[in-house]
Parts: C-alpha cells; sequence; structure tokens
C-alpha cells in the first residue's frame, strides 16, 4: 500500500522555533514524505531559517496575503500544494518523535476507513515540565485502533501536530474554517467525527509547546466560547437532523456531550468570577439528565460569594467530576 504522506507546516514568526520542528520531521524513521512549510506573513526571518535546509523533499512557498489568525488559512494552501493522499500537519513550534510518522502510516493501513489518524501527544509547560493528557473514551496504554466513541468529554486526543487526514476526508467534509480564530482546530476534527470513525495510537508521537512566543493566546473570551460552542451545535443539530451518525455515536450521547461541555464551561467561568456568563452556558445545558447533578453544583456555585469559592470548588470536585473547560492544544 501507499506509504507516502505530506506534512504541512503553517510558518508564522518561529524563527526561533522552526528547525526544532523540521529536524524532528527530518528524522522520523518513516522517510517517504514531503515537506510543505507555509510562510503565512513571517516579518522575522522564519523563512530564511527554511531556506537553509537543502533536502529536497521540503518546499517552501508563500501567501499572498497577511498571517490569518490560527494559521488555518496556511493549512488550507498547504493542502492544495500537498501531493500525497495522507496529509499530516505539525505547528511551526511543537516536534514529533522518530516514530510518530510511522505509527500514523500504520493505523492509516490498518483503518483506511476512518477519517482521521493520531497518536498520544505531550504537553511542555514553560516551566519545561511535560504532562501527558487523559484521554476520555481511548483504552488505556499501550493500545491503538478505532477508538469508540470519539464524542467522550474531556481533553480531546487530536491536536493540530498530532493528527494526519485523508485528502478524500478534506474534498468530502471541508478544509479548515478561516476567520473563525483557534477554535478552528476543534471544529476541524467535531466536522470530521461526526462523519467518520476516528483512529488512534496511545504511543505518544506529538510534542506541544507551551513557550513559544506567539500563541494564539492562553483563555478564551466570554464571546470565543460562545462562539466555539455554537459552531458545535450547529454541527451536532444538523447531524441529528440528518440521521446520520458514525458507528458508536448515539443521538443521546451527542445531546449529553453538548451539555456537559457547556457545564464545564459554565464551571471554568464561575470559578474565576463570571457568574452572569456561567448561567448562560448553565441555560443551554438545562436538558442534561447525565450530568444533572454537576449542572446544579456549578449553578449554585455562580451565585457564591468570590470568598467563599475556593472551599466550594473542592466540595464539588469531590462530590461531582465536573470538569475545567477544554485545555486540547488549540490555535
Amino acid at each position: 500500500m501507499d506509504s507516502a504522506i505530506s506534512v504541512v507546516i503553517p510558518l508564522h514568526n518561529k524563527a526561533r522555533y522552526v528547525s526544532r520542528a523540521l529536524d524532528s520531521v527530518l528524522g522520523q524513521i518513516h522517510h517517504d514524505f514531503e515537506v510543505v512549510v507555509v510562510n503565512d506573513g513571517s516579518t522575522d526571518g522564519s523563512d530564511d531559517v527554511v531556506r537553509r535546509y537543502t533536502d529536497p523533499r521540503i518546499r517552501l512557498i508563500h501567501r499572498e496575503h497577511v498571517n490569518s489568525e490560527g494559521g488555518h488559512a496556511a493549512r488550507n494552501l498547504g493542502i492544495a500544494e500537498s501531493r500525497a493522499d495522507l496529509i499530516a500537519f505539525l505547528d511551526a513550534d511543537d516536534e514529533w518523535l522518530p516514530e510518530h510518522l510511522a505509527t500514523i502510516v500504520r493505523l492509516s493501513q490498518r483503518h483506511p476507513e476512518c477519517g482521521a489518524y493520531a497518536t498520544a501527544y505531550e504537553i511542555v509547560d514553560r516551566q519545561h515540565r511535560r504532562r501527558r493528557p487523559a484521554f476520555a473514551g481511548v483504552p488505556p496504554p499501550p493500545w491503538e485502533g478505532v477508538i469508540p466513541n470519539y464524542f467522550c468529554y474531556r481533553s480531546t486526543p487530536v491536536c493540530s501536530s498530532s493528527v494526519a487526514v485523508p485528502r478524500r476526508v478534506f474534498n468530502s467534509v471541508g478544509l479548515f474554517p478561516e476567520g473563525v480564530g483557534r477554535s478552528g482546530d476543534s471544529y476541524m476534527w467535531w466536522r470530521i467525527a461526526l462523519k467518520y470513525r476516528m483512529s488512534a495510537s496511545t504511543r505518544v508521537g506529538a510534542v506541544y509547546h507551551h513557550d513559544a512566543g506567539n500563541r494564539a493566546g492562553e483563555q478564551y473570551t466570554v464571546a470565543q466560547l460562545r462562539d466555539r460552542e455554537q459552531r458545535l451545535n450547529k454541527l451536532i443539530d444538523d447531524a441529528l437532523e440528518s440521521g446520520r451518525l458514525p458507528p458508536g455515536v448515539t443521538p443521546d450521547g451527542l445531546v449529553e456531550y453538548r451539555n456537559e461541555r457547556s457545564i464545564a464551561v459554565a464551571y471554568s467561568l464561575a470559578a474565576t468570577g463570571n457568574a452572569v456568563g456561567a448561567r448562560g452556558f448553565l441555560r443551554a445545558a438545562v436538558s442534561t439528565r447525565r450530568h444533572r447533578l454537576e449542572w446544579i453544583h456549578v449553578w449554585v456555585l455562580s451565585f457564591v460569594p468570590e470568598s467563599m469559592q475556593t472551599a466550594l470548588r473542592q466540595i464539588i470536585r469531590r462530590g461531582a467530576a465536573v470538569r475545567e473547560v477544554d485545555t486540547a492544544p488549540e490555535r
């Protein structure tokens, strides 16, 4: 079977980091790849760093327009310029471990029906501490295969530097949404997961670095959170109306996935003193049955004075598994 793969790297002012990314690609044990680096309006000499590489598998192209938030337009140009049927993504300030592409190719060959393939990833914070997110819906390691149900809340097993998508899937569901900020990553994975099953490995293949200087932002505003969740709600509503869901995904499960996300956003807002914003998200989740206790706890939290919130949050965490807002890496 074909083992060629295209690697798309959007590049905007990452001169300090792009060598780390490119070196990690060139260090893969799987060698049948091309690298499409899309210079997205860099002004710090990032493109000059790329030009120093003489490996013929690396191509540098340029966007004519200014950088767009999140790099989604650059990814889309990279997809259009790529040649392989399987397209992997790596942000210019992240890196891969040597077996990442080999794992991706193996997953794609074993599960050709899937819409995306991902390895596990580690997150490195500014103090250089490493952590590995726990993924709901994915069996414990060591494991690889088809995710039983992507729509289990908590950290998503897909991030922008750990995933590869077949070209046929982009032809079916569309490209990354442009002009929506960093929430375009989540929107892309949701759109794929509502039509295809997803395949993953618990082998760590990607490293997401929080130390980069121009990440898209550490916190969402309430308006950004509302926009992100409304986009998800529209996708879920359309999927429920069509009645066509991937195996393992049920209508009730999708509704409760949406409710749990809204409760988690409300919890994060209430914990930071935004009671009005929290109650707005709770109203969107008022239909929940599976997470009713969490809903009640967060509703109470939204009325508690800030001086008492720390103690109440500890009680809530012990009494009901209310989760923080999704913190999966996203641009």
